[in-house]
């Protein structure tokens, strides 16, 4: 019986250890693809770079390259052009129909600001004058021997 256990405790020891070894190998060769892998997009591209840079001395290519970007400029020029017709267009109908456009709104808005801003400092400077004029007021609406009309607190016509 020991003889039988001891050769399971073996086998199972050769398992262990051909699983490890299995393992280390696959970490391995894992490590040498990542490694190949970099090298090979490293050389790629130094390819790619120089491909290009041979490219560019043919008269063919440097004329391409500089139509292309005469197209991206006058593309650019153009769309540049359309956006402006297209606002304009935008606005001649907004017009037609009494619509405000967005920067008109805008103008307003910041009229608006400015008014009411004005406005809460006048009322704030109304408000301290009032507050600084209630004592005079108060002295002048002592009880005269004039007689007033009631409903309108002003003299009456046979005071007059």
């Amino acid at each position: 019986m020991s003889q039988q256990s001891s050769l399971l405790e073996d086998g199972f020891e050769r398992i262990q250890s051909a699983f490890k070894s299995v393992e280390d190998e696959v970490q391995k060769a894992q490590k040498r693809f990542e490694d190949q892998s970099q090298k090979f997009s490293k050389d790629a591209n130094k390819r790619i770079k120089g491909f290009q840079k041979e490219l560019r001395k043919y008269p063919a290519v440097k004329r391409a390259e500089s139509l292309s970007q005469d197209l991206n400029k006058q593309l650019q020029g153009r769309t540049k052009l359309v956006e402006k017709q297209i606002e304009s267009g935008i606005e001649s109908v907004l017009g037609t129909f009494q619509i405000a456009s967005r920067g008109e709104i805008e103008k307003l808005d910041k009229k608006l600001s400015r008014i009411s801003r004005r406005l809460k400092s006048l009322d704030k400077a109304m408000d301290s004058a009032s507050v600084k004029a209630a004592p005079v007021k108060a002295k002048a609406s002592a009880p005269s021997n004039t007689p007033t009309n009631a409903s309108t607190g002003t003299p009456s016509e046979s005071a007059a």
